[in-house]
């Protein structure tokens, strides 16, 4: 995560927030307190008989090397003074928080 510190150009704030993330087959959720919201699907390409989302396997990225592509289905965002509601392109990728 300190790789994402240089593009930190105001700091609004901290708060505590219940973190919240749930897994339905290809649809994933996150809600982090009643700040952050936003839902996404894995993107299976057309033909695919076995159900496997696209995935990008080793390149760089800071948190992992595997990425699978998904669609964002919802976003929305109302905290610091910082609203948004809309679609944002997000991927889903296996990783654990470690402080």
């Amino acid at each position: 995560m300190a790789a994402l510190g240089p593009l930190v150009g105001e700091m609004l704030g901290v708060e505590r927030a219940r973190f919240e993330v749930e897994h339905d087959g290809i649809r994933h959720h996150v809600r982090i307190g009643d700040a952050i919201e936003f839902e996404i699907e894995d993107i299976v390409p057309f033909g695919v008989k076995t159900g496997e989302p696209v995935r990008f396997q080793g390149m760089f990225h800071p948190v992992p090397s595997d990425l699978t592509m998904a669609e964002a289905k919802s976003s929305r965002t109302n905290a610091f003074g910082i609203e948004f509601e809309g679609k944002t392109g997000l991927s889903t990728a296996e990783f654990s928080w470690a402080a």
